[in-house]
């Protein structure tokens, strides 16, 4: 099999987002259950349970499977600062943070629109550089890196997860995972082996072929999250991932992050939506470009026993409404 097939065509770009989920999602809680949706559901279902199964490792790099962990943060932020010139304006996105984040942990950054969240994971992404102060990932100084370096690093060590999913809408499923290993010089045979395990791994193992338009928003989600994962990253940085989503899939896609969080995956996902949040491990909260509190989460909630009661709540009304048509 040649993998490059179904790769971006000369001239195509990645979508910046998908503002409308709802016409390729059949998820939402309007619609009546049909068989197409019920297979989905059992589909999502038979993920959720697996996933807790699957360890980490088997999506790690080879050459670093055996890595052994220590206490040097992931990320590492040291009097943080960032500031716009806009025009004759200076506009201070982050005033001097400090913040570390450890191996394993789950972030949920949360804070209102201009409050430095944004900028702050543009930083922590290697998509914009400091002002002043020090960021180092993985216990490698980034924040005076070139730029060819700093996109090496966000091809290896971080993976991306936005609220719009990116994918390139001409490629199937496999071939958008794939991508990030082109550009890191992975053999095809190596870019086939990881590429098949991270679509298995999140619940597609037979969507491999189909693109996004064949896909329902939770399943192009999970499409986004195999390929953030493909390159073994040290930290998976998630902006907004359910902001396109309906309630029902957008608690799919927690439970299968808090799946991989609980096999070792650090995540620092922005959020603005306290019930995302609460199934973070730690919350920390921005306010006019200060850190305002940082606060474990003492007892996360569980997206995945979340799921199953909203999904076992809409499936007794449905026969309800069902009996009593029929009566």
């Amino acid at each position: 099999m040649n993998d490059d097939s179904g790769l971006p065509e000369d001239g195509e770009q990645v979508p910046s987002s998908q503002t409308d989920s709802s016409s390729t999602d059949p998820d939402g809680f309007d619609q009546q259950p049909t068989e197409k949706d019920q297979a989905a559901t059992n589909q999502a279902s038979s993920t959720i349970q697996n996933l807790a199964t699957i360890p980490q490792r088997a999506v790690a790099r080879q050459e670093e499977a055996d890595t052994i962990l220590t206490s040097t943060p992931i990320v590492d932020v040291r009097n943080l600062a960032k500031t716009y010139i806009i025009g004759r304006t200076s506009i201070r996105a982050l005033q001097g943070i400090s913040l570390g984040v450890y191996q394993g942990e789950f972030v949920a950054v949360m804070g209102p629109s201009g409050s430095g969240k944004s900028t702050f994971m543009n930083l922590v992404g290697c998509l914009d550089r400091p002002s002043q102060g020090e960021y180092r990932l993985a216990g490698k100084l980034v924040s005076s890196l070139s730029n060819d370096e700093l996109a090496n690093i966000r091809n290896r060590q971080i993976g991306f997860v936005f609220q719009g999913f990116n994918l390139l809408t001409r490629s199937n499923a496999l071939s958008n995972v794939i991508l990030p290993m082109v550009y890191a010089g992975v053999s095809r045979e190596e870019r086939e082996r990881r590429g098949r395990s991270v679509l298995r791994l999140v619940g597609l193992g037979d969507r491999m072929d189909h693109k996004p338009s064949e896909l329902s928003g939770g399943q192009q989600q999970r499409v986004a999250i195999a390929r953030a994962l493909v390159n073994g990253p040290s930290l998976l940085l998630a902006d907004e991932p359910t902001g396109n989503l309906d309630s029902r899939t957008g608690l799919e896609i927690m439970a299968v992050l808090q799946a991989l969080n609980e096999q070792g995956l650090t995540i620092l996902m922005v959020t603005h939506e306290p019930d995302i949040a609460k199934f973070a491990r730690r919350q920390v909260t921005f306010r006019d470009g200060l850190i305002v509190s940082d606060e474990p989460v003492l007892s996360p909630a569980s997206a995945k026993e979340e799921w199953t009661k909203l999904v076992n709540k809409v499936t007794a009304e449905h026969k309800v409404k069902v009996t009593e048509e029929t009566r």
